[in-house]
């Protein structure tokens, strides 16, 4: 049998350590062997070790909006790492992969298709080349902006004011209205005005030149507690600043009267805000000692260019029993309250005489009966009083409500800007007839709508 050369070497190479015999060739053979195994062993052991290493963890991560529907992550390169895996939750609490990003020295990416207007939480992990991922990283936070609106009219029909109107967002927490000088304005001479809350879609901007054009553009923000968030700007719309009261005689127009008030609630005040808000007009017909009762809500109505209305000194008369007495204390409680005198009268029920007609004819006031009314005194149900307007009202009409109910109040809050959609300009009693007939109403004369008169309501 031969002999078996690689054991004898190793036998011999172990004789090395005992000192007993000199170092044969076969003593050699066994070194070699050894050293082989040894470093094979290291290589394996080290090379498995490398295999299983996971990747470090990701510090340094930053996220920021990017736009409606995406947000930028930025982190810090990472040892060990081969790329890296970026998840996304709307709740803080289920994460989703979102995006995959190869190459250690690749420390960005912008995540898209995510909702617009919405607060995102991201992690990041690193992976190595065995796709064994690290620790996950400081979660951060970051909004996607609110969506683009659409600036749908810029208007002046006023001397020195415009009045823009721009589509909802859904997500906003308001809007910034910003305007500038000029039919190609430079806007970082601009001025913004704030319109607070997602359903403020109109802003009334009052005190600029006349007969100068105006560069106006708008954006949605979301606001969370000191985070701010701005949406794109809106495209620009130009607009000439008007030096006069305009009313477009070839657009239809309606004009909306209230009675009995100003009210002992909140429910006048808040049909001004309305009016005030959408830059409209309206005629009040006033119990003259309510108005003396509440000087500062009808001197509100001449600022807002509504029509001052006289509706007896208190109501307690009805056609043959209304005085002459009863419709003069009311002009002179009107006039009292707010240096101006009523130019319309309305009889309470709408019942008319010629004793009503003579006075008001001697006051110069034309009177006002309705072609619509909403009977938002019995209902007291704002969709009732809503749906009286919205599914009757045509051009030229004259609306009948009462300034004195909350549920009023409420109608209109939605009325007016429906109105408006549809294209009806909101106009006094006097402004509705001159612009129908092109005459000034006429004193003693009472008109049922634009261009009826009707003297015999009863």
């Amino acid at each position: 049998m031969p002999k078996n050369d690689n054991k004898n070497g190793f036998s011999a190479f172990l004789s090395l350590f005992n000192g007993t015999k000199p170092l044969s060739g076969e003593a050699k053979r066994g070194l070699i062997c050894f050293i082989v195994l040894i470093f094979t062993l290291i290589f394996t052991v080290c090379a498995t070790a490398m295999q299983s290493r996971t990747a470090g963890s990701v510090e340094g991560l930053k996220a920021s909006t990017a736009g409606d529907t995406s947000v930028s992550l930025t982190w810090d390169k990472t040892k060990a790492s081969k790329g890296y895996c970026v998840y996304a939750s709307k709740d803080g609490k289920k994460y989703n992969l979102a995006a995959t990003v190869s190459g250690k020295k690749n420390t960005s990416v912008k995540v898209e298709k995510l909702a617009q207007g919405t607060k995102y939480s991201f992690y990041v992990t690193a992976f190595n080349a065995k796709e064994r991922q690290g620790e996950k990283s400081a979660v951060v936070s970051a909004y996607t902006a609110p969506q683009t609106v659409t600036l749908s009219s810029v208007i002046s029909n006023d001397k020195g004011v415009l009045t823009a109107e721009w589509s909802e967002c859904p997500k906003a927490s308001g809007y910034e209205l910003q305007y500038a000088e000029g039919a190609k304005g430079d806007f970082s001479k601009a001025k913004s005005v704030d319109a607070s809350g997602k359903s403020t879609t109109a802003k009334i901007v009052e005190k600029l030149k006349e007969k100068t054009d105006y560069s106006v553009r708008v954006r949605a923000y979301i606001k969370d507690g000191q985070t701010l968030v701005n949406g794109a700007w809106s495209a620009v719309k130009t607009v000439k600043i008007s030096d006069t009261l305009v009313i477009n005689k070839s657009k239809p127009m309606i004009a909306l009267t209230f009675d009995d008030g100003p009210g002992y609630n909140d429910a006048s005040d808040r049909i001004l805000d309305v009016l005030e808000k959408y830059n409209a007009r309206a005629t009040f017909f006033m119990v003259g000692k309510n108005a003396a009762d509440h000087p500062n809500n009808v001197k509100r109505k001449i600022k807002l260019k509504c029509e001052l209305g006289n509706h007896t000194y208190n109501h307690n008369h009805y056609g043959k029993n209304v005085t002459a007495n009863d419709i003069k204390d009311a002009s002179d409680a009107i006039y009292k309250a707010c240096g101006q005198y009523p130019t319309a009268f309305r009889s309470p029920g709408g019942n008319t005489t010629d004793t009503i007609r003579n006075e008001c004819k001697k006051e110069n006031m034309a009177l006002y009966y309705w072609s619509v009314d909403t009977e938002d005194w019995k209902s007291r149900n704002a969709d009732k009083v809503y749906n009286a307007v919205m599914k009757n009202v045509k051009d030229g009409d004259i609306i009948l409500m009462h300034e004195i109910y909350s549920s009023t109040a409420d109608a209109v809050e939605r009325i007016v800007p429906e109105l408006i959609k549809k294209g009806y300009q909101l106009v006094t009693c006097e402004e509705l007839i001159q612009a129908k007939t092109g005459a000034k109403p006429k004193s003693g004369e009472q008109y049922v709508d634009a261009k009826t008169i009707n003297n015999k309501t009863s």
